[in-house]
């Protein structure tokens, strides 16, 4: 009896020893997503005027930056439904043209141009911050599955801050013409489009996160 009690002390302390490995790693990258958000947000600011501090990549990066920092799966899944799908196919366009210097959908065509290091910096956030907020959730686990509200307000609030202070040319989060550049939309029915795709993508991920049972908190993390 007495060493079963040491063993169960022993175990009960390893684990303690790694959740508190788990939090500040945790914490040190949120804190890192958080500084390159104010980069980006700078870099934003300076190339695109005041739109661009709206680019949903630099809002998901800070504020899946303070969610993985304070434990908040609730920001951090609000931020993953409106990146993931379009990071995907980011990432996809990217590898492509890494792969076989050929244009793929002229997404990523703009990173593979003379541009400042700073700005290739910000952008390469589009292949690591999926994973960290995958992973961040793993460890924390979803406690709300309403997350998707405060996806669909933040898309709406940014489309027409967009529209109001942006323009064509540089067309914050596509809200202008979209930036499949080998796909044209009538201008007519773009902004119907893009919200409908924005929609859609919110609620293909929001089920996709609320389905996987490695994300869901149990009883006992509620």
């Amino acid at each position: 009896m007495f060493i079963h009690q040491i063993f169960i002390m022993r175990f009960t302390m390893n684990q303690m020893g790694r959740l508190k490995i788990i939090d500040f790693s945790l914490i040190i990258l949120g804190v890192l997503a958080i500084l390159l958000s104010f980069i980006a947000y700078y870099n934003g600011l300076r190339f695109f005027g005041i739109s661009g501090i709206l680019w949903f990549s630099y809002t998901a990066l800070f504020l899946v930056g303070l969610g993985v920092a304070t434990r908040n799966s609730y920001l951090i899944a609000s931020q993953l439904t409106i990146i993931l799908i379009p990071y995907i196919i980011w990432n996809i366009d990217f590898f492509y043209v890494f792969s076989t210097g050929n244009s793929l959908w002229g997404i990523t065509n703009y990173f593979f141009e003379p541009r400042e290091s700073l700005a290739q910096l910000i952008s390469l956030q589009h292949i690591f911050i999926i994973p960290i907020s995958l992973l961040a959730i793993y460890f924390i686990k979803l406690k709300r599955k309403d997350f998707w509200k405060f996806s669909v307000v933040q898309i709406t609030v940014f489309f027409f801050l967009i529209r109001i202070l942006g323009d064509v040319e540089r067309n914050v989060n596509c809200a202008f013409q979209n930036c499949f550049q080998n796909f044209p939309i009538s201008t007519s029915i773009y902004p119907l489009v893009w919200f409908l795709g924005y929609l859609t993508m919110i609620g293909l991920t929001t089920l996709l996160l609320t389905r996987i049972k490695i994300f869901k908190a149990n009883k006992k993390t509620k």
